[in-house]
């Protein structure tokens, strides 16, 4: 009888470490990053064509301003700080094109879904996000990681891809602030 207790007691003891593991890794990814979250007026094609050039104009603006920071938290309270210098180069931006659109930024949790950049996967859960609403926000988003920096400024849609060096320069540090979790996918081609 205490054979069992104690192999029960040892398997229980096991199950919560692999659990509190398991935990602590995802909460390490989602806290080690901070995402970019661009919400179009509308699904209409100049809206989502607006939509990519204000992302190019925050990314550009963001990634300056996080030049010399070393962990998320540094670059969610900058974000936070810099909220009116989002806002306003969204509103340069929309403004330059034409459009009148009111902007609304925000920083904070945001439910992202599973999401693949390239060769990198991040899994689905709350992250801490810069949000960047245009207009009615009712179109198509845009999902990126504004730090460590793996949103590459380009006037498509297709987020990070590091197939090719000519669309992706990758730092050293960069590469060092790569969050633990973030699956890598390698595939031959």
């Amino acid at each position: 009888m205490l054979k069992k207790f104690t192999g029960l007691i040892l398997l229980l003891i096991i199950t919560l470490i692999g659990v509190y593991i398991l935990t602590e890794k995802e909460d390490t990814l989602y806290s080690r990053v901070l995402r970019l979250h661009v919400i179009a007026n509308s699904d209409n094609p100049s809206d989502q064509a607006l939509k990519i050039e204000v992302k190019d104009a925050v990314v550009k603006m963001m990634n300056q301003e996080f030049d010399d920071l070393d962990n998320a938290e540094e670059a969610r309270s900058k974000a936070i700080q810099d909220i009116p210098k989002i806002k306003k180069a969204a509103e340069q931006m929309i403004a330059s094109r034409g459009y009148d659109y009111p902007v609304q930024v925000s920083v904070g949790d945001s439910q992202f879904p599973s999401k693949t950049y390239g060769n990198l996967v991040f899994p689905a859960g709350q992250y801490q996000a810069v949000k960047v609403i245009i207009g009615e926000g009712e179109g198509k988003n845009w999902w990126c990681v504004l730090f460590p920096p793996l949103c590459m400024v380009s006037s498509s849609d297709k987020g990070l891809t590091l197939n090719s060096s000519k669309e992706a320069k990758v730092s050293l540090k960069c590469l060092q602030l790569i969050p633990h979790g973030v699956k890598v996918h390698l595939s031959r081609q």
